[in-house]
C-alpha cells in the first residue's frame, strides 16, 4: 500500500479540537498524508461496537494507526482489532494527570493502582508512544518499567489557523497580564493572585481565563484579597473571543507553582503565546527549559514566588524592548519547530521509521 507516504488511521474517542490532536491532524495533512479518521465518542460500551464497525470498513486501507489523545483506555482495543503498527499519542500518563496533578487520590490507593495498570497496558501494547518532553519520557520509563525506545518526544505546538500574530491596536486600557488554562494545582494561580495584590497600586490588570478543580478556591481568594485589578472569566470562550482576549494582553503567564509536574511539562498555553508573539513568563522548571531559554524567548521566575513574578512583570512593563525581543524570538522558535507542518513532518518520519522496522 505504501508509495511515498503511508496512509494513517487516526483512531479513538478523541476530541479533534484539543491541540494535541488538532495540531497533528492538521500537520499530517499539510504534509500531504492521507488521514482516515475513525472516531466515536458514544458513552459506555456502545463506543467499542461503533468503533469496531467503522474500523472494519477501513481495516485494509491504512498503514499505521495513531490512537488519539487521550486514548489510554482504547489502546488495548486498538491492538485487538488492528494488525498495523500502533502509535499512541499519550502526551502524559493517566496516573500523572489523575494522581500527581490533581492529587485527589493517594499514590498507593486502589484507584491509583488501577490507573497505573491502564497506563502500563497502553504503553506496553503500543509500538510507539508520543510524549510531551524528554523529561516526561524519562519519568514514564522509570515509573512503568517500559523500554526507552518505546517513547518519542513530540511537542504539542499550536494551530496556526487560530493562533497567529496580529497588529495590536494602540494601548488604551491598562497593561494586561494574562493567564489562560485549567485552574489546577501546578498552574500556581494562587501565586498570581498574590502578585496582583503586590501590584494593586500599579496600572496593571490581571486577566484569568480558566476553570477547573480550583475554581471556587480562586474565586474566594479574589474576594478575600479584595483584588479589583483581577478579572476571572470561567466560562468557555469561542475561538474568536479567546483570540480577542489573548491579543489584548501584554504578557502571558504559564505554570509557576512549585509542583512535581513542572519537572516534566511544557504547558500548552506556552505554544499559543509563542504563536501570537506574546512575551511569555513561566516558572523555572526543568520541562520548560528543554524548549525555552531565559531572557532569550521567555522570562523564567522562581517557583511559587509572587514577589519575583511581580518584579518580572514590572521589568517587562518598563522595558518594552526586552518584551519585544522575547516575543520575536519566541515566534521565531515557533515557526522553526512548533507549527503543525513541522510537527506533522516529524510525526510522519516517526511513522515511516516504525513501518521500516
Amino acid at each position: 500500500m505504501i508509495n511515498n507516504k503511508p496512509t494513517i488511521c487516526y483512531f479513538g474517542a478523541y476530541n479533534s479540537e484539543l491541540a494535541r490532536n488538532e495540531v497533528y491532524l492538521r500537520g499530517l495533512r499539510q504534509n500531504n498524508v492521507e488521514v482516515i479518521e475513525c472516531s466515536d465518542s458514544s458513552s459506555g460500551i456502545a463506543k467499542y461496537f461503533k468503533l469496531f464497525a467503522k474500523h472494519w470498513k477501513i481495516r485494509k486501507k491504512y498503514d499505521v494507526m495513531i490512537v488519539g489523545y487521550a486514548g489510554h483506555f482504547l489502546v488495548p482495543f486498538a491492538k485487538l482489532i488492528s494488525s498495523k503498527p500502533i502509535v499512541f499519542n499519550a502526551m502524559t500518563s493517566l496516573y500523572e494527570a489523575s494522581i500527581v496533578s490533581r492529587g485527589k487520590h493517594a499514590s498507593y490507593s486502589p484507584f491509583a493502582w488501577r490507573i497505573w495498570l491502564i497506563d502500563w497496558l497502553a504503553f506496553r501494547l503500543s509500538d510507539l508512544v508520543l510524549v510531551e518532553t524528554s523529561k516526561q519520557k524519562d519519568y514514564l520509563v522509570k515509573k512503568f518499567k517500559i523500554k526507552e525506545k518505546k517513547f518519542a518526544r513530540l511537542y504539542t505546538g499550536a494551530n496556526d489557523a487560530i493562533f497567529y500574530p496580529e497588529a495590536r491596536p494602540e494601548r488604551i486600557g491598562k497593561f494586561t497580564v494574562l493567564f489562560r488554562g485549567r485552574l489546577l494545582p501546578e498552574a500556581g494561580v494562587r501565586h498570581i493572585l498574590k502578585t496582583a495584590k503586590i501590584l494593586k497600586d500599579e496600572d496593571i490588570k490581571f486577566l484569568i481565563l480558566g476553570f477547573g478543580l480550583l475554581e471556587e478556591e480562586i474565586q474566594k481568594q479574589i474576594k478575600d484579597l479584595g483584588l479589583g485589578n483581577v478579572e476571572l472569566i470561567s466560562r468557555r470562550l469561542t475561538i474568536d473571543e479567546l483570540r480577542e482576549k489573548m491579543l489584548s494582553a501584554d504578557i502571558g503567564i504559564g505554570q509557576i507553582e512549585s509542583h512535581e509536574r513542572l519537572k516534566r511539562t511544557v504547558p500548552y498555553k506556552a505554544f499559543e503565546y509563542l504563536a501570537i508573539k506574546l512575551p511569555y513568563i513561566n516558572g523555572n522548571g526543568d520541562g520548560i527549559k528543554e524548549l525555552l531559554r531565559d531572557r532569550e524567548n521567555c522570562l523564567l521566575v522562581n517557583l511559587a514566588d509572587p514577589e519575583d513574578l511581580a518584579e518580572k512583570i514590572i521589568e517587562l512593563k518598563n522595558n518594552p524592548e526586552l518584551g519585544k525581543k522575547i516575543a520575536d524570538n519566541g515566534y521565531k522558535l515557533y515557526q522553526e519547530k512548533l507549527t503543525p507542518a513541522v510537527l506533522g513532518n516529524e510525526l510522519l518520519s516517526l511513522c515511516l521509521q516504525l513501518i521500516k522496522k
